[in-house]
């Protein structure tokens, strides 16, 4: 027998079923009664049973949700020995069956590799499941779409992909929806079941696979009755109704539920064949079940509901909300509030106040209070911070997500090091991914060793570290911890040695099957001892008070395993690339999540309007009442689109789908009117003028819609507040009192602000009696950028009494004076790279043809009859010995190096030919290459004597000094003609200049110097 609880929410529908559930449950005691509920509910549920019950026991009544009912009755009928494929499996699966479909997936099958692609389409086949959609429905679909040729591509292909993905798991898994399904069949041999009574609450809807359920179970039991949500002036048994409706969930879902019990009857011989349609059986069933006093369909039709009779601006709300009437609410009231804020932050904050002052001065008790968020992966994280700082215990109802866990991190980076061959990323990453026995500062060593010695690719981390650290790297003497570079060298090695034991097992498998690349992901993970690991982290964040990461810690292990174990299990025996196995990794990874149940009795319930289920709150807070998050934006990329689900509904094809988002719009406004009507004292709505991203957003159309219900309803603005409201907790007010400090700092206070600081400071002084908080805050608050030079001592021992610098140095410093401290004074440079880049080249220029002109003048060979084939020859000479011993050998260590040394050479060559051209046309000699400053002694062009004023600042002298690429020289009987040649080997322009110099000490220098090498060839 089927029957009706209606009532609207907050009549009392679940009290009144429960009473009458332990009533009949004492007169009937062989027989079972089932409360079924969501999954959310059942916890809350089993209390409350327990708490009504004159035992304060559940006895012969039990409370489940569908999925434990599955669990129950397949266990009793022996029937749950299968393995069940979860929303994990069905990602690896359906990625496995893409890949071999292949090309026969023309429109998915290139965007599986996509990142969020697969859970759309998962999402598309759980719905298909869901609503018990097969290949024949898909067929019709398939054919009445064939006018819109993209969608009608998009449904063959799901056919195809859904129809292999079955065929592949058959056998092996049932999908979590397919549980209800083995459920039906396990139903009809249940003792359970039989003849027991059953009720079905807190729902506003089913799918079509739980209506089969239903089915099975109004078949079996002695009663099914079903509680829903709709007004008292509504009509349940509507024939007809529009989507708009505010209750048309129910009147679809009464009217479902009746169609089931009537082919039952008919299946039952109880309507012969033809007799009565169904619109008549259903008038005569209704008609019976609305005049039976007891045993039939049960109608609250209180004016005012159970739980709002004593607060009738809410009451009010319940009557009102969503209907289509002129009411208003003309009363003086509180009951109800709106306040608007500037940001999100200011808008948590400030509820965060409201419940302290509930809590504080109106003797609330936090689990009197619930939150809900219009968005709550936008307001979550900023709940938690909020609450710390006020210590106001919450529980965020929603699943988090592991994908950044370090054990996770490991995994990737490991196997990313065997796909990429020692990649420096990949390396340090797994290095530092908090799972390995390496420190931070042995990390750091070891990564400037390889990046400056170049080591990558298997070979070279598989072999002895031999080179000498880079002298740049090598620490300093003096220091405690010094290490001889031995020693260094071999405790790098070491390092070496335990990163490539611990991923042998995973370079062998490479290549390998799923199942071989799985076993050797176990080898590596037990070789590290990660689940002691894991353990440790878990105990540290218990020690810290935060339950919510260790609970994470403590489930990531059997998670990972377990996705690991599957994917051996279901793909085991194919050979992947290891860049495939990793892709179908994330994947699963990606789908991990851990959910958590309140730790605490007394704490404050933070959900959204759609999973979170509230009982029993009498203040609610209903957060992000902004246009986007409410109504929710439902639609947007599905493999499906909002336009192909309106299209597919208006064909009226007799398939049911999941609502179109103009549907779940409307369902939407049934989720509000049940959370709204939830509290019994007090409802406050909040909304930001600012969203998360820092642009405008408008507030929703709830609050026009609540503005025009009451009259004399005002937003309240709480930021504009006396100072007095705005004070509420000592660790909240840190951050305007070190603002109001600042400005007192600055002068900038006024005396009524002055007044507020003074006694701001005094609470808190009170609250931290040791003083050292308001120190550090006094002490920043009045410190202030003076624009002053270093100390004469620090300048003294950063930089010496006499400079030395360059011409690159003093531009340094006229370009940015910081960055000259940096470099020159704290010997700050970037990290040395086995690289060759563009600079390099101009090095290697430079050296060469030093190495080139000296062996020519050192030689004494004259350059107007050195011939081509020598000048090759010293000029290849020149080349090698530079090569060989340039950026540790970094030119030969692979093919594209070795092809810039053939470049280099190629233009090496045609630039000595010019050379050599230009000198024997001319009458000067190269004399000398990379001629030093610092060679002419003590000259005052060089040598530069400050003032007096300079030398009482810093230094007493500063020498330039620099070289000179190379001085030619030609001499008559009375002169010596000096030319200087600076080689450039980019691409900017220099202009020509000719300089004359007068017979100073410099030109003196060249002249002696010149002289004395005449002497030394003689």
């Amino acid at each position: 027998m089927l029957r009706f609880c209606f009532g609207a929410s907050g009549a009392g529908k679940s009290t009144g079923l429960i009473e009458e559930i332990i009533k009949r449950s004492f007169n009937n005691t062989g027989n079972d009664f089932l409360l079924i509920v969501p999954d959310q509910f059942t916890m809350q549920t089993q209390k409350d049973v327990v708490r009504m019950h004159p035992s304060h026991a559940i006895m012969n009544i039990d409370v489940l949700s569908f999925g434990r009912l599955s669990h129950r009755v397949l266990e009793e009928t022996s029937k749950s020995s299968f393995s069940v494929l979860d929303d994990v499996g069905k990602s690896l699966v359906l990625r496995r069956v893409a890949d071999i479909l292949g090309d026969r997936l023309p429109v998915i099958g290139g965007n599986m590799h996509k990142p969020g692609y697969i859970d759309e389409v998962k999402s598309t086949i759980s719905e298909f499941m869901q609503y018990g959609i097969g290949d024949e429905a898909l067929a019709i679909l398939e054919e009445k779409s064939s006018s819109k040729a993209a969608l009608n591509s998009k449904i063959k292909d799901l056919r195809l992909l859904y129809g292999e993905f079955l065929r592949y798991i058959q056998g092996k898994f049932i999908t979590t929806e397919e549980t209800l399904d083995i459920l039906c069949k396990a139903i009809p041999k249940s003792p359970l079941l039989k003849d027991s009574v059953i009720v079905f609450d807190g729902f506003t809807g089913f799918t079509p696979i739980q209506y089969r359920v239903i089915k099975e179970l109004l078949r079996v039991s002695k009663e099914v009755c079903v509680s829903l949500t709709i007004g008292p002036n509504e009509n349940p048994y509507a024939g007809s109704f529009e989507e708009q409706e505010l209750f048309m969930l129910t009147k679809k879902t009464v009217r479902d539920l009746e169609k089931i019990e009537y082919e039952l009857c008919k299946e039952a011989g109880a309507i012969s064949q033809g007799s009565l349609d169904f619109e008549a059986w259903r008038n005569i069933r209704n008609d019976e079940m609305s005049k039976k006093a007891s045993g039939g369909d049960i109608f609250i039709r209180d004016e005012k509901v159970m739980r709002l009779k004593n607060n009738p601006p809410l009451a009010f709300l319940e009557q009102n909300l969503f209907r289509y009437n002129s009411c208003k609410y003309s009363k003086e009231q509180d009951s109800i509030q709106i306040f608007e804020t500037q940001t999100t932050e200011e808008e948590v904050r400030r509820t965060m106040m409201k419940i302290r002052s509930l809590v504080r001065d109106e003797g609330y008790a936090y689990r009197d209070i619930a939150v809900v968020c219009g968005g709550l992966s936008s307001y979550g994280n900023l709940v938690k911070r909020a609450a710390r700082k006020f210590d106001i215990p919450v529980y965020i109802d929603q699943n988090t997500g592991l994908l950044l866990n370090p054990f996770i991190e490991y995994i990737t980076s490991a196997i990313n090091i065997v796909i990429s061959g020692y990649r420096y990323e990949d390396v340090f990453h797994y290095m530092r991914s908090g799972m390995t026995d390496f420190s931070k500062e042995d990390t750091d060593i070891l990564e400037n060793y390889v990046r400056a010695l170049g080591i990558k690719g298997r070979k070279q981390w598989e072999d002895r570290f031999m080179r000498r650290m880079p002298t740049k790297f090598k620490r300093k003497k003096g220091k405690e911890d010094d290490t001889s570079e031995l020693e260094l060298i071999e405790k790098l090695d070491g390092m070496r040695a335990a990163i490539s034991a611990e991923l042998k097992p995973l370079f062998d498998a490479k290549g390998g099957t799923a199942a071989e690349i799985t076993e050797a992901l176990f080898k590596m993970i037990e070789g590290n001892d990660c689940s002691t690991k894991l353990e440790r982290y878990k105990e540290k964040f218990e020690k810290f008070g935060d339950r919510e990461k260790a609970k994470e810690y403590d489930q990531v292990y059997k998670k990972v395993s377990d996705i690991l174990k599957q994917i051996a299990a279901l793909i085991g025996d194919d050979k992947l690339e290891l860049k495939e196995y990793k892709d179908i990794l994330n994947v699963g990874f990606g789908d991990i999540e851990v959910g958590t149940i309140p730790q605490d009795v007394d704490r404050v319930i933070v959900g959204d309007i759609e999973r979170t289920r509230l009982r029993e709150i009498k203040a609610l807070f209903f957060m992000g009442v902004n246009d986007g998050l409410i109504p929710a934006n439902t639609g947007g990329g599905g493999i499906l689109s909002d336009m192909d689900r309106q299209f597919l509904l208006d064909l009226d094809t007799g398939v049911e789908l999941a609502p179109t988002p103009r549907q779940q719009m409307y369902i939407q406004r049934l989720y509000l009117y049940m959370n709204l009507t939830k509290p019994t004292d007090r409802l406050v709505l909040s909304y930001s003028e600012l969203g998360t991203d820092g642009k405008s957003v408008r507030p929703a159309y709830l609050i026009s819609k609540i503005e025009s219900l009451y009259e004399g309803i005002e937003v309240e603005r709480p930021e504009d507040a006396p100072f007095e409201e705005q004070v509420s907790c000592v660790n909240d007010s840190l951050d305007n009192l070190a603002e109001m400090m600042r400005e007192y700092s600055l002068g900038i206070l006024g005396d009524k602000e002055k007044t507020e600081l003074s006694t701001l400071y005094e609470i808190v002084g009170k609250k931290y009696e040791e003083k050292s908080l308001l120190d550090k805050l006094t002490e920043a608050a009045f410190k202030h950028y003076e624009d002053k030079p270093l100390a004469k001592n620090i300048a003294l021992a950063l930089y010496g009494a006499n400079l030395e610098n360059s011409v690159s140095r003093l531009e340094k410093f006229a370009s940015c004076c910081y960055s000259h401290f940096l470099r020159y004074g704290m010997g700050l440079s970037e990290r040395k790279e086995y690289d060759f880049a563009s600079a390099d080249l101009g090095n290697v220029f430079h050296e060469v043809l030093e190495k080139y002109t000296s062996e020519i003048i050192n030689r004494n060979i004259s350059w107007k009859d050195l011939s081509k084939e020598e000048s090759d020859e010293i000029l290849n000479r020149a080349l090698t010995e530079s090569v060989d011993a340039y950026g540790e050998t970094i030119l030969l260590s692979n093919a594209r190096n070795e092809f810039m040394v053939e470049r280099i050479k190629r233009i090496l060559i045609r630039t000595v030919d010019t050379l050599k051209y230009q000198i024997s046309k001319g009458s000067f000699e190269p004399a000398y290459v990379e001629m030093d400053f610092r060679e002419a002694g003590k000259i005052e062009e060089i040598d530069i004597t400050l003032s007096e004023d300079e030398k009482r600042g810093i230094v007493e002298s500063m020498k330039l000094h620099g070289r000179i690429d190379r001085v030619d020289l030609y001499e008559d009987s009375d002169h010596v003609y000096v030319k200087v040649i600076d080689f450039k080997s980019g691409g900017k322009k220099t202009e020509s200049c000719i300089v004359i110099l007068r017979p100073s000490a410099s030109a003196r220098y060249v002249y002696e110097r010149s002289d004395r090498r005449k002497q030394e060839n003689l």
